[in-house]
């Protein structure tokens, strides 16, 4: 395998372990599992999370306590994401992925039970545990098991799967409050985290240590991942791009608002935005595999930023519908590819779990910065001022994307 010179002293500090191509049978059965669990743990997040208006009134919480809650959520979430890495080193993925689910279990649970607003606190943080833990590894676990030729593919599918779930878990737990009110919602959630542990147990057996790389694997710290130059240059792409596009949804209602669309429409215009969200993950992975990944992401970033500006300008709510599903598209397709990015940086194919746990940190790190600032933004100098800003930082990812390209 050739090394470039400036990444001699990154790999230098691990062996050697090249992917087997093409995929084998157990590994792609491993990935339609993650996926299907992926599909439940972000509908769990989106939906624990989504709730909150009603738990909010079930317990007649002041408003500020809905912002508190949400911000226990995501600071949990980043935390954990940061060591995902090492816990996975140290019980193995397998273990993760069953600890994850096992934490939305206990965060449902502890919905249901909660009989004061203190214990909401603690849902909330396991609820985020959760979210930190899957992501990383779930990511990991696709990227290392696919081959590198069409590795974007197979984390778009990932990742769509995730929207599909955002979607459908998200309407199923809102119906079921409005039948049969919050807690027996909670106990009904509470059940298919029980269904995906028992599940997961079975379909994602440890395997024999002579055949698990992960027993091959030394822990990669974050100062040998800094001298990693593709690895910063995507992780850049991830910080800037998570930055301009991760939250722009929440800011939509009101974008649409003085255009004439009422709140309680605007519902639906997030769902075709998500659509756009699927659609874009499933075809920008695949045409990241073959014009590759840093040039498709490039022109994406540019479309993105034209959309943003003429969703701000044009007037009539059918041509909204039709910009926001393809600016969906541009939104958040970007992801598979940036994470396919960070894999192909890790060219022994090893100690993916710290390189995506360091990724996973610092992109949803830049997804919670950037909320207070668009927040400021809308009140001091309007709701149009987020998406102009929006699509500025989206152009930013341009550099890191170009100088990826370069560190070969």
């Amino acid at each position: 395998m050739t090394v470039a010179p400036t990444d001699r002293a990154f790999q230098a500090t691990v062996p050697i372990a090249p992917l087997k191509q093409p995929i084998s049978q157990p590994a792609a059965n491993e990935i339609r599992i993650l996926s299907l669990c992926n599909f439940l743990s972000k509908g769990w997040e989106v939906s624990i999370l989504g709730l909150l208006a009603f738990v909010q009134r079930e317990y007649g919480l002041p408003l500020y306590l809905v912002g508190i809650l949400s911000t226990v959520f995501i600071v949990c979430q980043i935390g954990i994401s940061f060591f995902a890495g090492r816990i996975a080193h140290a019980i193995h993925s397998r273990n993760v992925v069953i600890l994850a689910i096992a934490a939305s279990a206990m965060a449902w649970l502890t919905l249901f039970l909660a009989h004061q607003p203190g214990l909401l606190y603690v849902a909330y943080a396991l609820g985020g545990v959760a979210s930190g833990l899957f992501e990383p590894i779930g990511n990991s676990l696709v990227a290392k098991r696919s081959p590198a030729k069409s590795r974007g593919r197979a984390i778009g599918n990932f990742a769509a799967f995730g929207d599909m779930g955002r979607m459908a878990v998200l309407v199923t737990a809102t119906a079921l409050v409005k039948w049969f009110g919050v807690n027996n919602a909670c106990a009904v959630l509470l059940g298919t985290t029980v269904l995906a542990l028992i599940l997961s147990r079975i379909y994602l057996p440890k395997p024999a240590d002579s055949d698990d790389p992960e027993t091959h694997e030394g822990p990669v710290h974050v100062r040998d991942l800094m001298r990693n130059f593709k690895f910063r240059y995507a992780t850049l792409a991830g910080i800037t791009d998570s930055f301009s596009s991760a939250s722009l949804y929440i800011w939509i209602p009101f974008l649409l608002l003085p255009k004439g669309i009422s709140l309680d429409n605007t519902l639906y215009y997030d769902v075709i935005f998500f659509a756009g969200y699927m659609s874009g993950r499933l075809v920008l992975g695949r045409l990241s595999d073959k014009y590759g990944p840093s040039r498709v992401l490039a022109i994406s970033e540019v479309i993105m930023a034209v959309l943003i500006l003429l969703l701000v300008l044009v007037p009539g709510k059918l041509l909204i519908l039709a910009l926001l599903f393809v600016l969906g598209i541009f939104t958040r397709g970007t992801s598979p590819i940036i994470r396919a990015m960070v894999a192909d940086s890790m060219d022994e194919r090893i100690s993916f779990h710290d390189a995506f746990s360091a990724y996973s940190f610092a992109s949803r790190s830049s997804t919670a910065v950037c909320r207070p600032i668009y927040g400021y933004l809308a009140s001091f100098t309007g709701i149009a001022a987020v998406f102009y800003a929006a699509a500025a930082v989206s152009l930013l990812t341009l550099y890191p994307a170009t100088r990826y390209d370069r560190k070969r």
